[in-house]
């Protein structure tokens, strides 16, 4: 009787630790170095080509007049582009610096097969916590400046168009601040490994408390966007004229990279809170070496913002205010008016979107 009682139990105590599942096991160092490295030189390499195209074409201008007599007046317009420094070269520059030093980071660490101090500094503080953040903050700006223009009431217009950026801009500015101060405190000789400092460094919990609310507060800005860029496209007299399929074009095209840069913020806001919560339960916790932080806090909202970004300024600067490739008269009330063909502006816009020699 003894005998059966302590397998039935030694039963229940197997089957209560089966049950027990690790929702984020381990992932080695190798297998995400290489997964990294491929995610970021998927990006560089798509900005890369960006900078060039965009490079020429702001050398294009220059060459323009040798070519000006013999081209066709829809050439002109495709070949003339905006000099200087625009929010689309910056916004490229940005995600390319970010995937450089990103890149690096995945290297060192394929390169040592294991996670350093080094690796840590160049992937998660600079490139996540300040450049990835930073690059992705002028991409919402550049959403509502591109909105702005579309009529609102002055109440809206102060508080969208001025406090939600400069909410933005404060939110970027306490992640850089706090990421370089982690950054200081990790290289210097306080902890002597990458673990002790996770587990011990009352900054690093700081960070991940920061880091959480101010991904979270970006999810909640890009969403208040996309809510405005919605109305407002939906409000628009000729619109209601237009075919569902057509809709359905014109908002995928504008909306979809919003709501799938929200969620993305989101996601890593998320696993940012988790890691701050198995810090104060058990502090000496390996949380951020599991798959789960990797695919849901580092990979999925670096890659799918990026690739957002890169759909969303994918051409070159031909005319002001274009936002997924649609150009701004669709956002302009003023610029909707009723002629011989009422979808006459929803025409234009088809034939913006499907002109591939604009697109790169």
């Amino acid at each position: 009787m003894i005998e059966f009682s302590a397998v039935l139990s030694s039963n229940v105590t197997t089957s209560a630790s089966s049950t027990n599942v690790n929702l984020n096991p381990s992932l080695g160092t190798f297998e995400a170095a290489i997964i990294g490295l491929c995610i970021s030189s998927l990006v560089w390499v798509i900005a890369s080509w960006r900078l060039l195209v965009h490079y020429f074409g702001w050398l294009s201008k220059c060459c323009f007049s040798f070519r000006q007599s013999w081209i066709s007046h829809e050439e002109q317009l495709q070949h003339i582009r905006t000099d200087g420094l625009t929010t689309k070269r910056i916004l490229h520059v940005l995600l390319w610096s970010a995937m450089v030093v990103e890149g690096v980071a995945y290297g060192d660490m394929l390169a040592e097969n294991l996670s350093d101090k080094l690796n840590y500094t160049l992937l998660n503080i600079i490139g996540m916590g300040i450049l990835e953040f930073s690059t992705f903050s002028i991409l919402t700006v550049y959403w509502f400046d591109v909105t702005s223009h579309a009529r609102a009431g002055a109440t809206e217009k102060l508080a969208a168009f001025t406090l939600l950026p400069l909410l933005l801009a404060i939110v970027t500015i306490a992640m850089i601040v706090i990421n370089t101060l982690e950054a200081i405190v990790l290289l210097s000789d306080t902890y002597p490994t990458l673990q002790e400092f996770r587990s011990q460094a009352p900054i690093h919990r700081i960070t991940l408390l920061i880091e959480s609310s101010s991904w979270g507060i970006h999810a909640i800005i890009v969403s208040i966007c996309g809510g405005m860029v919605y109305r407002r496209i939906s409000s628009l007299p000729n619109f209601a004229r237009v075919g569902s399929s057509a809709k359905r074009s014109i908002l995928s095209k504008m909306i979809i990279p919003i709501i799938l840069c929200s969620l993305s913020y989101a996601l890593r806001s998320g696993w940012y809170v988790a890691d701050y919560a198995s810090r104060l339960t058990d502090p000496s916790d390996n949380f951020e070496t599991g798959v789960g932080w990797w695919i849901g806090n580092v990979w999925i909202p670096t890659l799918v913002p990026s690739m957002c970004l890169l759909y969303s300024v994918r051409k070159r600067d031909r005319e002001p205010g274009s936002i997924d490739g649609v150009r701004d008269s669709l956002l302009r009330g003023d610029a909707l008016r009723e002629e011989n063909d009422p979808f006459r502006n929803f025409n234009m816009v088809f034939r913006d979107l499907d002109d591939d020699s604009v697109v790169i």
